[in-house]
């Protein structure tokens, strides 16, 4: 696994010093595989003691362990394939394409029978999308909860109830800890609205309603096809928001 993978599967853990410390990592990797522990928060502005917190969150036992993490991303030189941007081109039109053509009168209809929205996002990209949503969702008079962190999902989970609405965004649609959360919203009663990747993923069957977008890793070498392009999240918002106001203008 990537050191990408274990911070976006990681990302609601960690705090600002933790994000001080894994932007200073992702700028200077190969400065980062020579610096000891102290080095590296002296660089960071932080504690070693601190240093040492941030690699336990991401599930190692310790900063030796991120240092292997940093000399495996480091093993091959990175490659690009100038083909991939006709590929991601391909991309974007496909999910315009399947958007523009999707009715969403069935997305329509679970919210405004809806008693409470939430909409939650696995990682950096899709809370921002979250966020995105929330905003858009005012456009057509209703009201989203914009969950932040995993605290927070502890909290929502006492009082959410049959036929509220749920948003979740994961990329992959395998992420375990929302995996675990959309069936235990759904033994509530909760309806899901997922947005992922094309594909037969388990968040997918776990939800009343799939949407879907297609996307592929596009950088191979030291980055290990781990790298997606993921504006499509938003393209979702957006025709979830025209979608909406056509819908709205049917019913008048």
């Amino acid at each position: 696994m990537r050191l990408e993978t274990l911070i976006e599967d990681n990302y609601d853990k960690l705090n600002e010093n933790d994000l001080s410390i894994w932007n200073f990592i992702l700028r200077n990797k190969k400065e980062c595989q020579t610096m000891s522990i102290q080095e590296l928060a002296k660089q960071c502005h932080v504690s070693h003691t601190t240093v040492s917190r941030f690699t336990h969150k991401l599930g190692m036992e310790g900063y030796g362990e991120l240092k292997i993490f940093l000399k495996w991303d480091s093993r091959e030189e990175e490659s690009f394939d100038v083909r991939e941007i006709e590929r991601v081109y391909q991309d974007y039109i496909k999910t315009l394409d399947m958007m523009k053509d999707r009715d969403c009168s069935d997305v329509s209809e679970m919210l405004s029978r809806a008693g409470s929205i939430y909409v939650y996002g696995t990682g950096a990209v899709q809370k921002n999308a979250a966020r995105e949503l929330k905003k858009n969702l005012l456009f057509l008079d209703y009201l989203c909860n914009l969950i932040e962190g995993r605290e927070e999902i502890k909290m929502v989970l006492e009082i959410v109830k049959e036929g509220d609405v749920f948003f979740l965004f994961s990329l992959s649609g395998e992420n375990a800890f929302v995996n675990e959360l959309a069936g235990r919203l759904k033994a509530k009663g909760v309806k899901i609205i997922s947005v992922t990747k094309v594909g037969n993923n388990e968040l997918s069957r776990l939800s009343d309603i799939s949407l879907q977008f297609y996307a592929h890793p596009v950088l191979k070498g030291k980055f290990n096809s781990d790298v997606y392009m993921t504006a499509q999240f938003f393209v979702i918002n957006e025709f979830l928001l025209l979608k909406g106001l056509e819908y709205g203008t049917s019913e008048e």
